[in-house]
């Protein structure tokens, strides 16, 4: 799950469905924590993203808030979600930039970020649980490799919005504008947060007293003594770490160098989509096949069985009608009886 939704974020336009497949991908971090017997790195990255994810979609909805109020002011119909149709945009949202900057670094994995603390315990588990369950490194493998596409998306998602020139247009862009202040404040609140959120769990390595653990120590008493969890030590543990942040740092550099290596052209100049990218764009026909072999089936029985032949036929033209046509045909057959003439009597 973590890999298959990173890689679809990839190329993704628009920018609430790039965070969309992002959250995807990070549930399946979570699962691969719990999967893995680190319950507590489960938990403790599904509050340090709830942070940092919420920031993004917060700070996406104050992107798109601008891009609405432009294109409204100039009677202009293109999307105001598509990325294609931002850039440049950090000189008139700074606020936004920077806030969406901090949980991009958070989300990539970038210490001292909430998000490094999370996902390097959720891989160092991973890697550790290799030793004795060796498909657990190739489990491990994978969540390394969704650690830099997470990077490499975000990177993309931040240079399309903020970075370049702008190409929301000559009259829109007259209009952009930062969110008022009951919109910019919670993310201000969740910037700190993505901030500082590792705290709240810091490993004993990192001079901390991993505080999420004990509080959860009720929860999870006994569950360790199941299925134990011995997390890497000593060298192991500083290669691990060290890998992580060559690997965010990487992903982050990778996806910036790739999106401005070229133009960027506005949605209604853009080519279509190609070869794999259209696949992905497409998210691999997923949403195609399941409206192909479960909701148009359904939909077909529905109209066709169940409202025309069950609905409509048997129970409308049979109960209601037919019920109604029987009393009106013995109605008719008694007054054929009941004449009221009494020299017919």
């Amino acid at each position: 799950t973590a890999l298959f939704a990173a890689t679809i974020g990839l190329r993704q336009y628009d920018i609430k469905k790039v965070l969309a497949y992002s959250t995807v991908s990070q549930l399946g971090y979570m699962f691969l924590a719990v999967g893995t017997g680190a319950y507590v790195a489960g938990v403790f990255h599904l509050v340090t993203h709830a942070f940092f994810k919420a920031l993004l979609f917060l700070g996406a909805g104050s992107v798109i808030h601008s891009m609405h109020h432009a294109y409204h002011a100039t009677h202009s119909h293109e999307d105001a979600q598509d990325m294609r149709n931002m850039g440049g945009l950090r000189r008139a949202m700074p606020w936004t930039f920077v806030l969406m900057l901090i949980a991009t670094l958070a989300i990539a994995g970038i210490p001292p970020f909430a998000g490094f603390f999370s996902k390097d315990e959720i891989l160092a588990a991973a890697f550790a649980r290799g030793a004795e369950i060796p498909a657990f490194r190739l489990f491990w493998l994978f969540g390394v490799v969704a650690a830099a596409l997470t990077a490499f998306y975000m990177a993309r998602l931040m240079a399309m919005t903020f970075f370049g020139e702008n190409r929301t247009g000559a009259e829109e862009q007259k209009h952009l504008h930062e969110a008022p202040a009951i919109m910019t404040a919670p993310l201000v609140v969740l910037g700190v947060l993505s901030a500082v959120g590792g705290l709240l769990n810091l490993p004993a390595l990192f001079g901390g007293a991993a505080k999420l653990e004990h509080w959860l120590d009720p929860v999870l008493e006994g569950a360790h003594h199941y299925f134990p969890l011995e997390m890497p030590h000593g060298q192991t543990e500083f290669v691990l770490i060290g890998l992580a942040i060559l690997i965010a740092v990487g992903g982050l550099v990778v996806g910036w160098r790739v999106t401005m290596s070229r133009p960027i052209l506005p949605a209604s100049q853009a080519a279509p989509e190609t070869g794999f990218w259209k696949v992905l764009y497409h998210k691999y026909y997923v949403d195609e096949f399941y409206e192909a072999a479960i909701v148009g089936p359904l939909r077909r029985l529905s109209e066709r069985v169940l409202w025309k032949d069950v609905d409509q036929g048997i129970i409308d033209r049979g109960g209601v009608e037919g019920s109604a046509g029987l009393a009106r045909t013995l109605g008719w057959s008694g007054t054929r009886l009941q004449t009221g003439q009494v020299g017919l009597y």
